[in-house]
């Protein structure tokens, strides 16, 4: 299972990379919208699962949501939302443009096993 990772704070990538690698999962990050488009676009990219951070340096994370669900096999992909704004309006825009969850940064590496976990058993 591959997960694409997005989120322009590198520690936050390697934590995410580290997490999620003991439980085998491969993860591919990106540190802006642009470059994730571009692996997700990459048709041999066999990206299941994606962890999107809301604040991008190029496009904030609920319009890059709404590009990836525009390709076709990432249409019905698990999208978990990951911010460190306490925004109550975010868990509900985030469902709006296809979001399956949200986590609040900062999270504990068991919640992001869990959560990541849930939704790979959805699939």
């Amino acid at each position: 299972m591959s997960l694409l990772v997005v989120d322009d704070e590198a520690v936050t990538r390697r934590v995410v990379i580290y997490t999620l690698k003991a439980i085998g999962i491969n993860v591919i990050d990106a540190y802006d919208a642009a470059s994730a488009l571009q692996i997700a676009n990459q048709p041999d990219q066999n990206i299941e699962m994606m962890l999107i951070d809301i604040n991008l340096p190029d496009m904030d994370g609920f319009a890059l949501i709404g590009q990836l669900r525009a390709i076709e096999r990432l249409s019905n992909s698990p999208i978990i939302v990951f911010t460190a704004r306490n925004n109550p309006d975010d868990e509900t825009h985030a469902r709006e443009v296809g979001a399956s969850g949200l986590l609040y940064k900062p999270f504990s590496t068991q919640e992001l096993r869990d959560l990541v976990t849930h939704y790979i058993q959805k699939t």
